[in-house]
């Protein structure tokens, strides 16, 4: 395998298994620090795989049937951390769109804040519910087969999007051609450097981090060669979703838990009928507390789940 960003011939592998017992190998170019799934489908494959079979794969609980209402009602509360990320940015006049919105998750949230909300997303029912829920346009193919027209867009957004793509250079190269000048990009992947497998002894998690629809994982260095490659220029930002109970669980267990809603909501302990309120709020601020200090520690390390890029097109791409 060859390496998208140095385009050496890569040999190091880093697993051999990954998520449903799947016997695939990730290779790992430690030049450019990127993960990259062995994957044979082409570009209209993975389209169908994504209108079809995705959601059937990776859903809100893990051995349930999922829906767009669902996947609505379990995401969309957790959309503050990213509108918090580019709220100086956000203006009643700005039109913005989302590539790989889902089920309007985000672009519920952040209407209120702008003038305009557009989506793309595979998932035919899921871009159904988004449209109507979000009361928008929300297209099911490439932004080049759209009708939107270049350079008229504030704000794109792509969250956890860009690792589904076959060839994410070449992806970012065409949706920054949507932007207005000066126009700003707002980009979110996993980290490779999460702290659930770069610093704990998971064996179980370690596989399960890997899956069948991810076909690159970025550390903040490949993160940065990727945007640099497509002539961005911008910040990248360490964030943690999941909370300090969902990592003790998987230290404690080494498996998920039943559903992504508890880890990703405040942490609680789970108290018993009858307990003192001055009990109960002292534990439940302590667990408050502590999560907020362990959120903060494995982003300043740099060793939280997720990384954002924000920023724009270089003067010089754009003069070109």
């Amino acid at each position: 395998m060859k390496c998208l960003l140095c385009n050496k011939k890569i040999n190091k592998i880093i697993a051999t298994k990954i998520r449903s017992g799947e016997n695939r190998n990730v290779y790992y170019c430690d030049k450019c620090e990127l993960g990259m799934l062995d994957n044979e489908k082409n570009e209209e494959e993975l389209k169908k795989f994504y209108n079809k079979e995705y959601r059937e794969k990776f859903k809100p609980k893990i051995d349930k049937k999922t829906n767009p209402q669902e996947l609505f009602d379990t995401y969309s509360p957790f959309q503050q951390n990213r509108i918090n990320l580019i709220k100086k940015h956000l203006k009643k006049d700005a039109r913005l769109l989302e590539i790989g919105c889902s089920a309007g998750m985000f672009l519920y949230q952040v209407k209120k804040h702008v003038k305009e909300i557009v989506g793309i997303d595979y998932d035919l029912e899921s871009a159904k519910f988004a449209s109507e829920k979000c009361d928008c346009t929300v297209f099911t193919e490439e932004i080049e087969k759209t009708n939107l027209e270049k350079k008229t867009f504030d704000i794109i957004c792509s969250f956890q999007t860009i690792e589904h793509i076959k060839n994410p250079h070449n992806f970012l190269s065409t949706i920054i051609q949507y932007l207005k000048p000066g126009g700003i990009i707002y980009l979110e992947v996993p980290n490779l450097n999460d702290v659930l497998i770069y610093a704990y002894n998971l064996s179980y998690h370690y596989n399960f981090y890997f899956h069948s629809a991810h076909l690159w994982y970025f550390t903040d260095k490949s993160f940065k060669k990727i945007t640099q490659k497509t002539a961005l220029k911008g910040n990248i930002y360490f964030s943690q979703d999941y909370n300090f109970l969902n990592h003790m669980n998987w230290i404690i267990n080494d498996f998920p838990q039943e559903s992504c809603a508890p880890g990703l909501s405040l942490p609680s302990f789970p108290i018993k009928s009858g307990v003192s309120a001055k009990i109960k709020n002292t534990l439940n601020k302590f667990i408050k507390n502590t999560d907020k200090r362990y959120k903060k520690m494995l982003t300043n390390l740099g060793i939280a789940s997720n990384m954002s890029f924000i920023g724009k097109v270089s003067l010089k791409q754009n003069n070109s």
